[in-house]
């Protein structure tokens, strides 16, 4: 105890002297798996604040489970755009994603987690890439998209579908569109990771017919909420 609270007063002068603010180490930081409390919101940690509140079944067990879409509250990531192409004001801060199961106890367990999978609205010509997230039976989807006013011809639409499997929130589909608009260029991925099977297909928007070619998702391949990454760069 006595070490933690030098290096603490150590970090703190530094921060003084020098204006340079260190991270805690990723123990100390706001999401940690395993963790209860009795209401579902004071999962919001300080600094954040809670963007949308998603409810519904998600293990099974009758009780009513939470997934919070958090957003950190930082004034200076809070963005005016002078330069004139896209949106005046937009918020730069970064998203996280926490499902909460309802346990026996009556509290709330942080069984999940992903700060990465819903981009950083970071640029004023695209859109926000969380386009909607819900609860369907059991089941969990999120659609991350890119729209560029500016900048890009690409369109793309993806949808995350997660269960939860015991231990983890088990990607158990994923679909994906993408388009670019000058020449109308389009690829489209269906994947079923409870069947392991997966469907693509290449043409464009002008095409009749789609012509799905089928293939073997990759044996061990079992992607999970946390393991995902940035929405923007996962193609299943």
């Amino acid at each position: 105890m006595t070490l933690i609270l030098a290096s603490a007063a150590l970090a703190l002068a530094s921060t003084a002297q020098d204006d340079v603010v260190t991270l805690p180490p990723p123990a100390s930081r706001p999401f940690r798996i395993g963790k209860s409390e009795l209401r579902d919101i004071d999962f919001v940690p300080r600094g954040w604040k809670l963007y949308d509140k998603i409810t519904g079944d998600l293990d099974g067990d009758g009780k009513t489970d939470s997934v919070l879409i958090v957003q950190k509250n930082d004034p200076a990531k809070m963005i005016e755009n002078t330069d004139g192409f896209g949106m005046r004001y937009f918020d730069s801060n970064p998203r996280a994603v926490l499902v909460l199961l309802h346990k026996n106890s009556g509290k709330y367990e942080l069984s999940a987690v992903s700060t990465s999978i819903i981009p950083t609205h970071d640029q004023p010509t695209i859109s926000d890439p969380l386009s909607e997230a819900g609860i369907v039976g059991n089941v969990l989807f999120l659609d991350i998209g890119f729209f560029a006013n500016a900048g890009s011809w690409s369109m793309s639409n993806r949808r995350f579908q997660f269960r939860w499997d015991g231990e983890a929130m088990a990607l158990i589909g994923f679909d994906m569109t993408h388009v670019r608009r000058n020449t109308g260029e389009m690829t489209q991925t269906s994947i079923n990771y409870l069947t392991g099977r997966r469907k693509d297909a290449k043409g464009s928007i002008e095409d009749d017919e789609t012509r799905w070619q089928w293939s073997d998702v990759p044996d061990g391949f079992k992607p999970t909420l946390g393991s995902i990454g940035n929405g923007f760069e996962f193609e299943g």
